[in-house]
């Protein structure tokens, strides 16, 4: 339940995040944000986390995803903008912090991909919004984002070779592909979920992910 006080707020975050994440075509974009809120806010509810952090947290998670370019920015490198942006609000002083942790530490995975290190969640509130950022990764809607992602940065959808055995033609195997992803981080999220809501909704989008990949794979050489 939200009272009309934490809407407001909420409502006036979102207003800034939808003008910073206003170019996005990654699967990054306003629409991920209210997602992981969504998804945040119902794990904080099961979990006993503050909804009100956790909600702030998930609305302004991927800044850095739109402040780089093509260059990797780390979500802490972001943490003064997302000060200015619950300060402007008149955010509670005292929780600004507590979100501020949250967002820096919300791609931290225990296994090593990408620009993850170790594990840096120490409050059921950014162990929450870790959740909820990584269910939005998984199942139908993670599929679709992944794919949004690859396009938006010129990736191919897979690099293996679709056609017969007599063909002489064979792609060009680099790597970079949207199923390459697929295999090396969205398959292993549901392992590194932190609380006993976020592992049952992962299981179930799990399960998906791994139907889709083998449907994937069956149609992209014409067996299905």
């Amino acid at each position: 339940m939200t009272d009309s006080t934490d809407a407001e707020l909420f409502g006036a975050i979102a207003d800034r995040m939808a003008s910073e994440l206003a170019l996005d075509a990654s699967g990054h974009d306003i629409h991920h944000a209210w997602r992981v809120f969504s998804l945040g806010r119902r794990l904080a509810d099961k979990e006993g986390a503050d909804g009100l952090v956790v909600g702030a947290a998930a609305l302004t998670h991927d800044l850095h995803r739109v402040v780089g370019g093509d260059e990797f920015v780390h979500p802490r490198d972001t943490l003064p903008t997302v000060r200015d942006i619950l300060e402007s609000v008149d955010f509670p002083t005292e929780r600004i912090e507590a979100v501020c942790h949250c967002v820096a530490v919300h791609e931290e995975y225990d296994f090593d991909y990408g620009h993850g290190d170790e594990r840096g969640a120490d409050t059921i509130e950014a162990a929450v919004v870790q959740d909820a950022d990584n269910l939005d990764a998984i199942g139908a809607v993670g599929i679709a984002r992944a794919f949004a992602y690859g396009g938006a940065h010129d990736n191919p959808m897979w690099t293996a070779d679709p056609s017969p055995d007599w063909v002489a033609w064979s792609a060009d195997e680099t790597d970079g592909s949207t199923l390459e992803h697929l295999e090396e981080k969205l398959v292993h999220l549901h392992e590194n979920m932190n609380t006993d809501t976020g592992r049952r909704l992962a299981a179930e989008r799990h399960a998906f992910l791994l139907e889709f990949r083998e449907r994937f794979e069956r149609e992209w050489v014409g067996e299905a």
